[in-house]
């Protein structure tokens, strides 16, 4: 496929895919890609949400959603022009900002209609290729050049580009270089585990179904105990799930406290259906959900959560969570990132956690039981005081597409002969 034959609706969507990615990483040659994939970013973001007043979005738009202020004007006039938004202004001055934002499938669909006004440059085109034969399946470097056509240095920028962002990672094996996009990779559980059949070893395959049983578990405590949920694992499986985390394949969001890091360990999601960017967001609400309660499961604060499924069915029941002293703690960084819920202060201190019904929270919360329900084995709290004060400090919630690149940044997996071994033939089973 080329970039040319990407127009509206799938042009929206790998425009968000790469803002996604990006993150808060500058790249120069990105103007317009840049923009359209804001948009449907901050769209999706603003569905469902009350009227805002414009100095605490431009507050929060670049923590929370890698829009930087300067950005964050022309982003809101486009989306205004496209119907999905109302501004209130004084002159030129933004003040108010009324969310009319439709549902998610619908907002790429919209989005690509209004990019039809852009022209995007070289370099945003063939990153738009790239990303497009990535989506399909991983590729061998020199056949990937080869059936995009483009000109070696453009595709060496790119891929430049790629690797410092992390939207794009290369890994030799028995003199191949295979790039794989940690945005797409095992996009469905099914799709996951056939590879790891194909790759073969016993190995993977007892990673995949403990972790089916007990999604969500802190990733920290895999490596300190070499065990999930009293589940034992080899040395060899616990570096195979850091470096499957490390590429996105199993889905790594991250909590960050100050300079304590907690990555919490899913599967893809469950089925054999290719995730659109729609569906994709839902399936990060719903980890970020059940990640915030993990983190109350098995590092409390006073009192700990006993049964996540049984707490996320009330929240879906009744639409809140009754008031406590920990909630605000809890779910904050999720509810604000997201926008999944809100809070009342029912007393001085206490808080109820409200979910904000839209369809795709509904669904969140439905798909967070489903994998809450996965096991039931015995768990084990953590014992840990410093930890524990850590979680009551600050924190950020990191999507799992970041979250694998944060992995990647900060640990440096040595690997056994016997890890290594079973990598790079996973690694020739890519492509």
């Amino acid at each position: 496929m080329t970039a040319d034959a990407l127009k509206g609706k799938r042009l929206a969507e790998f425009a968000s895919d790469i803002q996604t990615g990006v993150g808060a990483f500058e790249v120069g040659e990105f103007d317009d890609l840049r923009m359209i994939g804001m948009a449907a970013s901050l769209a999706v973001q603003l569905r469902g949400l009350p009227e805002l007043d414009y100095l605490i979005l431009a507050r929060v738009s670049d923590s929370l959603f890698n829009i930087p202020a300067v950005a964050l004007k022309p982003v809101l006039r486009m989306l205004s022009e496209a119907g999905m938004l109302r501004l209130y202004e004084v002159g030129r001055t933004i003040t108010k900002v009324d969310p009319e934002v439709p549902y998610f499938e619908d907002v790429y669909r919209i989005i690509g209609d209004y990019s039809s006004e852009f022209v995007l440059n070289e370099t945003e085109q063939a990153m738009v290729a790239i990303m497009s034969r990535l989506q399909e399946r991983p590729e061998n470097k020199d056949s990937l050049v080869a059936k995009t056509g483009m000109e070696k240095t453009l595709a060496d920028r790119c891929l430049t580009i790629g690797g410092e962002s992390g939207l794009i990672t290369g890994h030799r094996a028995r003199e191949q270089t295979v790039l794989l996009s940690p945005v797409y990779f095992a996009d469905n559980n099914q799709g996951l585990a056939d590879l790891l059949a194909k790759a073969g070893g016993d190995d993977f395959a007892r990673v995949l179904t403990v972790l089916k049983g007990h999604q969500g578990w802190p990733l920290s405590m895999i490596i300190a105990n070499q065990k999930i949920a009293g589940q034992p694992l080899t040395a060899t499986q616990v570096e195979l799930i850091q470096l499957l985390a490390a590429e996105n394949m199993l889905k790594p969001p991250t909590i960050e406290i100050g300079a304590f890091n907690e990555t919490f360990v899913f599967t893809p999601r469950p089925g054999s259906a290719r995730l659109s960017p729609g569906n994709r967001e839902i399936y990060e609400r719903a980890m970020a959900l059940l990640s915030a309660v993990r983190k109350g499961q098995l590092l409390p604060f006073s009192y700990g959560i006993r049964n996540p499924a049984v707490l996320l069915k009330a929240l879906l029941r009744d639409g809140y969570l009754n008031s406590n002293t920990e909630a605000f703690q809890q779910y904050n960084k999720v509810a604000s990132t997201f926008n999944i819920g809100y809070f009342v202060q029912t007393k001085p201190g206490w808080h109820q956690f409200h979910l904000r019904k839209t369809e795709e929270n509904e669904e969140a919360v439905r798909l967070a039981i489903m994998l809450a329900e996965g096991g039931n084995a015995r768990v084990e709290m953590r014992e840990d005081k410093q930890a524990r004060a850590l979680l009551q400090m600050d924190d950020k919630y990191v999507n799992s597409v970041l979250g694998s690149r944060a992995l990647r940044e900060r640990q440096k997996i040595t690997p056994s002969a016997a890890t290594k071994e079973q990598w790079e033939q996973l690694t020739l089973m890519l492509v």
